[in-house]
């Protein structure tokens, strides 16, 4: 038998009860890793579907309510399993719990097909009801370009092709939607700076002239060269960026941000430098960097992550390497944060101002959200207790 067959056998023993202690320990093992998630989406969508047999037309509208519910409960564990504090040696419990839980979907989608009832809603919507009625799109490609001379490109309306000719190098837009610098072996006469801009709701990929990429998360800034001349190679940022330097052993990449110094010779590392935050965050996938602050400097090795705050000093963690590269990889992580920390990155992506009101509770949020849904998406996955949402324009008011 397929292990597709048998693992739809034994799931829907599971829902009946009837499963013997290997087949629960089956289910375990082969759901127990997050690459095996989409197979267990597909085996309970396959179980929707066969219980509204005969009403296809209801499924678009329940998948999305499928997918949304899945990822509440998935959330949910998750912060369960971190107020819990459960340790390495009961993960099979954890996944047992999801097992359990997900059952209970189908129940759950069983009776929404038959108590559903269309709710029309005026005004503002708020998200204790579960309608957010106005919906924001997710960010995209969007950013500016500003050119030696102060002009600008507006990078997302522009053709592909020669963009702009900086002293002996091309700017040239690709057909991936990507900038890259395509110099000429010649000497520049004269260094010249171009500076690239992600608005909120935008993100930007950048090659540089000695083929660094770059990848700029939204509202964010980066300064470079046209061409890297001399000894070093120098860049400054604002906001957050991921960086795959370029090894060149005979000119180090250095990375200046705020009150701190980044500098490598080759590897991949983040950067969060954002003027709002509490600190700037460097976080170290390959390579080595020193980063220096004021007098202080300290080395990073893979994996692990440097936290200058305001009051100065450098602080090396153990990194949270999905956490931090969340935005590249097109979702949201948050491991233990609070509601302020994950509505400042919300703001930032789909360009909207947010609002409290009334005091909240410390609590922390643990999960993982696409940064592709819609922001009605979101706030209804965040919405899980302790915090509502009301969106008026492009403002979200947060509500305790």
């Amino acid at each position: 038998m397929e292990d597709s067959h048998l693992l739809k056998e034994i799931f829907q023993r599971y829902i009946n009860n009837e499963c013997s202690e290997q087949e629960v320990k089956f289910l375990l093992e082969h759901f127990k890793t997050d690459s095996n998630e989409s197979a267990l989406r597909e085996i309970i969508a396959e179980k929707l579907t066969e219980y509204l047999s005969g009403n296809f037309e209801q499924l678009p509208q329940m998948k999305g309510s499928f997918d949304e519910t899945f990822d509440r409960i998935l959330l949910k564990i998750d912060r369960q399993d971190a107020a819990e504090k459960i340790e390495s040696g009961s993960k099979r419990a954890l996944v047992l719990k999801l097992l359990g839980a997900l059952t209970v979907v189908l129940i759950i989608f069983q009776v929404f097909y038959i108590y559903n009832k269309p709710v029309t809603k005026t005004g503002a919507s708020v998200a204790k009801t579960g309608k957010l009625k106005i919906n924001i799109q997710p960010g995209g490609n969007k950013a500016i370009l500003t050119l030696q001379d102060g002009s600008k490109i507006v990078l997302n309306d522009a053709k592909d092709g020669t963009l702009a000719q900086q002293g002996n190098t091309k700017v040239v837009k690709l057909a991936n939607g990507q900038l890259a610098y395509n110099q000429t072996n010649t000497a520049p006469a004269k260094v010249l700076y171009n500076t690239m801009t992600t608005p909120r709701g935008g993100q930007y990929k950048l090659i540089l002239p000695d083929g660094t990429q770059v990848w700029l998360n939204s509202a964010s800034s980066i300064t470079y060269p046209t061409a890297f001349a001399g000894n070093e190679r120098n860049v400054s940022i604002t906001g957050e960026a991921y960086f795959e330097v370029a090894k060149d052993k005979s000119k180090p990449f250095r990375v200046k941000s705020a009150n701190q110094t980044v500098d490598v010779l080759g590897t991949h590392f983040n950067i969060m430098a954002y003027s709002d935050e509490d600190a700037i965050k460097t976080t170290l996938l390959e390579g080595s960097v020193r980063v220096v602050e004021n007098n202080t400097t300290s080395i990073l090795k893979p994996g692990e992550q440097a936290i200058v705050d305001k009051q100065g000093g450098i602080k090396i963690t153990a990194a949270s390497i999905d956490e931090a590269l969340a935005w590249k990889n097109g979702y949201f992580k948050f491991d233990r944060v609070d509601i302020k920390f994950i509505m400042r990155q919300v703001a930032r992506w789909y360009d909207v101002d947010v609002v409290y009101q009334g005091r909240f509770p410390r609590d922390e949020f643990v999960g993982k959200i696409g940064r592709g849904e819609n922001i009605s998406q979101v706030l209804r996955i965040l919405e899980l207790d302790h915090v509502h949402f009301k969106i008026e324009d492009k403002k979200v008011i947060v509500l305790p």
